[in-house]
């Protein structure tokens, strides 16, 4: 059973736009977040994808991990976490 690690996890506003997506980072504003804690980097993916669907607006998640050394995979896993993106209206 792989051992259990307590994360952070914010939301950016994220939004496709020809092609390629383009993260939103506003420190002024507040971003939603939620402490987790997982066993595993598919617990870890599931249990952000779940927040970021009752979040509902197109997003990518930052992960931090408050462990002292990083999980195995744990780069790899939460690098492009990207949800509920939409194409850009055209102007």
């Amino acid at each position: 059973m792989p051992k259990s690690y307590d994360y952070t996890v914010k939301l950016y506003r994220a939004r496709r736009d020809r092609g390629f997506v383009v993260t939103e980072y506003d420190f002024g504003d507040s971003q939603p977040s939620k402490q987790i804690t997982a066993a595993g980097m598919d617990d870890l993916v599931s249990q952000i994808e779940d927040f970021a669907m009752e979040h509902g607006e197109g997003c990518r998640a930052s992960v931090k991990c408050h462990a002292a050394r990083k999980p195995p995979g744990f780069g790899k896993a939460t690098e492009d976490l990207y949800f509920n993106l939409e194409a850009a209206s055209a102007a």
